[in-house]
């Protein structure tokens, strides 16, 4: 992980810090080893036997939300009662990186910062803080000063969005949407887009109800999920986005009914999208049918309702539709 601390406060603090982030990074590698366009109305294959969030409102779809915060001045002030000193002296040097401008300095303090010992709500507010700069050094068209994980391209002739996404491992929807391109046939030759370098990942936290993602090792934002029901719990182990499982509303057999749905069905159940898991470790290789969707029931977003699959609010599906790349990005499920 690339980290810039802006301004340094003395040798000793130097070697601190260094030693703080070979450490760091090690453990962020273990934790994340290793870590297509859309089709519509394929039939989906029924789910098999398994053979604490940050609050957010729901967005609409087609949406990238933002999310308010209060100002990281704020959450060092009560962080001087309940952090560890070498947490607080992070928090502060985040500070001091976002009043000068130092975006992506202080959204790498503030990822390494999550890696420490805290309380929870302190933890919470360090997230809501990287969101919010999220806005900034992700879903903009600026690329921010020293990011490693975003870059300019220059189009060249004969280029296709849907490539240049693929070469740098995330989908073209999301190319076009933070670079505000309504079409991938307007790219000419020339011109100069925001990429960024992927594949993004993520960890559902299953007891808490939350999906944490991560752009490559790097926290993004939280989404609250409803998870499998009792008899049916969510597998955990880790998953990668299967190649050809990205669909828009599929047809579906719902394995403990028989009943085929279409997505003009009113009462069609898996909501905006389906994005098809295939497993890749001991525990999950044999479990077929897992997925993250959609749903048309709001309500058990929180709850565990699910027969086995990951459901997300309808807009934010359709946002991490976008981010996640089959074959590239992963999913670890930890209860």
């Amino acid at each position: 992980m690339a980290v810039n601390y802006g301004k340094k406060q003395g040798s000793k603090t130097i070697v601190f810090y260094v030693a703080a982030v070979i450490i760091l990074a090690g453990a962020a590698a273990v934790f994340f080893y290793p870590f297509g366009k859309k089709k519509k109305n394929q039939e989906v294959q029924p789910v098999g036997q398994p053979t604490a969030a940050v609050q957010q409102t729901p967005i609409k779809q087609g949406q990238i939300q933002t999310q308010p915060t209060v100002g990281l001045g704020q959450v060092v002030s009560e962080a001087n009662n309940v952090a560890g000193p070498r947490v607080l002296a992070l928090l502060k040097d985040a500070q001091q990186c976002v009043s000068e401008g130092k975006i992506v300095a202080a959204r790498n303090t503030l990822n390494d910062v999550l890696n420490m010992a805290m309380e929870d709500s302190l933890r919470q507010q360090v997230k809501q803080q990287l969101q919010a700069l999220a806005n900034d050094w992700l879903l903009s068209k600026t690329v921010q000063f020293g990011d490693n994980l975003c870059t300019n391209y220059k189009v060249e002739s004969g280029d296709l969005l849907s490539g240049i996404a693929a070469k740098h491992k995330v989908p073209y929807k999301f190319l076009m949407k933070i670079n505000n391109i309504t079409s991938e046939k307007s790219l000419r030759a020339g011109q100069i887009i925001k990429v960024v370098n992927g594949p993004f990942h993520a960890v559902a936290y299953l007891s808490s109800f939350t999906l944490d993602l991560y752009l490559q090792n790097v926290y993004v934002k939280s989404y609250k999920i409803g998870t499998g029901r009792a008899g049916k719990e969510t597998p955990a182990g880790l998953w990668r986005a299967k190649v050809g499982g990205k669909l828009i509303k599929p047809v579906w057999t719902d394995p403990e009914t028989g009943r085929t749905y279409k997505s003009d069905d009113p009462d069609y159940p898996l909501g905006s999208g389906w994005i098809a898991l295939e497993g890749i470790d001991s525990r999950t290789q044999n479990i077929s049918g897992i997925a993250i969707h959609g749903t048309k029931d709001e309500a058990s977003i929180g709850t565990k309702s699910s027969q086995g699959c990951i459901r997300l609010y309808n807009g934010e599906l359709t946002e991490l539709y976008d981010m996640f790349e089959a074959g590239c990005s992963e999913l670890r499920t930890v209860e």
